[in-house]
């Protein structure tokens, strides 16, 4: 399975070649935004496990036996569990891997491509042709189960909507890198999940057959798609299940308000007093990691100057490197999954400042002309902002919030660690130090985390913030228009470009 490892910018071009007759014979392809892929979706079919799909999954809804659409159930939830394939199951799922990636990459080409040239918007249903014919003269495509080809597919249509949506903050789509975490989609109707005992089930995927893995949790409802994926860490299978979640009307403690303070030396600071945290790594595996990374960079720059391939020891560094990072986030996930379903299930209405982390963590170096300042200082920040899951805990307490009813308020976030939770005073000498809040007013002395989440708590909520593309361009004076309707497209929207062609 060497050769699914092979660059993309060697094999794209003899595909175009061999394909270039079957890419512009598409029949009728419509041009433009409004192009829609016409895919089967894997939501209608039935899952092979132990409990059966209810008759009711697939329901008719409306009153005209002549003239009825069925209401399809779609995954709601995830469940991840950990998988134990065999060295010879890890090895073809890895190719498999690097196979899904390859093909995301060419498929987006094939779309740049296309849309540079003929001005043609290709869709899921067209590019499966392609696949095919790809299938036949490559025999490590068509190793690749036919149905996860087609996913991959199908998310590429995805993101292509999600960058369409101006209500999305979705960028145009991008190449994967060759080093990002290897997945593998599946549908429904491919895989089959078997409980073998308490601690144990299987999971049969195409061309494989069962796999073993954790049971850890039940599913709690069907199953409608999966994802195998490795972190670094270990193979993992992701399913995505329907338990039909309804979010409550009513908290079960309705009169219930908490602020939560985010900081960088402790995680997270509540209105009541409490403050959680922790560390997700100690000093000696910091140091550890640190000299992993030294000597990746030392290697990658000796093989830069000999021209020569990535040695095996290089990448038995990248693996130690990758495993360790992904211990850090695991902990993470875990910190923050933890303390979401505690304030969740405490508290009706959770206030947190309204922050745009992508943009308090962006570098300060600035360019060649106008260089920054405090550069590593700003870049010591950035990482504590990181390390602590800010933007992670928000993501954790909306997921959380669709059970239990809790409401996610964001209140502005000017001056609520320099003002007094008792009088109002609001002056930067307020707070003495990180961790001692002193008001110069009144005198009112308490820990500056816990005083900035009372303010929190007992501010007005901030008006909606703009989402999707109006964030991100709201700073210019570009339209929210679809891409296919910009009179101009830049080179990222463009694609290709004719000198690379």
């Amino acid at each position: 399975m060497v050769v699914c490892a092979v660059e993309l910018d060697q094999l794209t071009l003899e595909l175009f070649a061999n394909l270039a007759h079957h890419l512009f014979e598409v029949a009728q392809v419509s041009v433009g935004e409004d192009a829609r892929p016409v895919f089967r979706d894997e939501n209608q079919v039935s899952v092979k496990q132990e409990s059966a799909v209810p008759a009711s999954a697939n329901r008719v809804v409306g009153g005209n036996p002549n003239k009825c659409t069925m209401q399809t159930v779609t995954a709601d939830t995830g469940r991840r569990y950990r998988l134990y394939p065999t060295a010879e199951q890890a090895d073809r799922l890895a190719s498999w891997g690097h196979t899904c990636r390859w093909l995301y990459n060419t498929a987006l080409e094939q779309r740049q491509f296309a849309w540079q040239q003929r001005k043609v918007s290709l869709g899921a249903s067209d590019q499966c042709a392609s696949l095919t014919e790809a299938r036949k003269e490559l025999d490590w495509v068509a190793d690749l189960p036919a149905q996860s080809g087609q996913q991959v597919l199908r998310q590429l249509d995805q993101a292509y909507r999600n960058w369409w949506n101006p209500q999305h903050p979705a960028g145009a789509p991008a190449r994967k890198r060759k080093l990002a975490r290897l997945s593998i989609p599946f549908p429904g109707q491919a895989i089959a999940v078997r409980r073998v005992n308490r601690r144990w089930g299987t999971v049969s995927l195409p061309k494989i057959g069962e796999i073993k893995f954790r049971w850890s949790r039940p599913l709690g409802g069907t199953v409608r798609n999966a994802v195998v994926s490795f972190d670094g860490v270990g193979w993992h299978v992701g399913f995505g299940v329907h338990i039909g979640i309804k979010t409550p009307e009513v908290h079960a403690r309705p009169d219930t308000v908490v602020g939560v303070d985010r900081g960088a030396k402790v995680a997270l600071a509540m209105s009541d007093g409490r403050m959680w945290n922790r560390a997700f790594t100690s000093s000696a595996q910091e140091r550890d990691l640190a000299r992993l990374k030294s000597k990746a960079g030392r290697q990658e720059t000796a093989r830069r100057k000999r021209g020569a391939k990535t040695s095996n020891r290089t990448r038995k560094i990248r693996a130690e490197i990758a495993r360790a990072e992904a211990k850090i986030r695991n902990r993470r996930r875990d910190f923050v999954t933890r303390a979401a379903n505690r304030l969740c299930a405490q508290h009706a209405v959770v206030k947190l400042e309204g922050l745009h982390v992508k943009a308090m963590t962006a570098t300060a170096k600035g360019t060649v002309e106008e260089p920054g300042t405090n550069v590593r200082q700003k870049a010591g920040l950035n990482r504590a902002i990181l390390d602590k899951g800010w933007g992670l805990f928000e993501e954790a307490l909306a997921n959380r919030a669709r059970t239990t009813g809790t409401r996610i308020a964001r209140v502005p976030a000017a001056f609520t660690s320099q003002r007094c939770s008792r009088c109002g005073n609001t002056a930067r000498n307020n707070r003495e130090s990180q961790a001692t809040f002193r008001c110069g007013s009144c005198g009112h002395q308490a820990n500056a985390d816990v005083n900035a989440a009372i303010n929190i708590r007992d501010a007005a909520e901030a008006a909606p913030q703009l989402t999707g593309r109006a964030a991100r361009d709201r700073n210019h004076s570009a339209s929210c228009r679809p891409p296919t309707q910009h009179r101009r497209r830049t080179t990222l929207e463009a694609g290709i470009s004719r000198r690379q062609l």
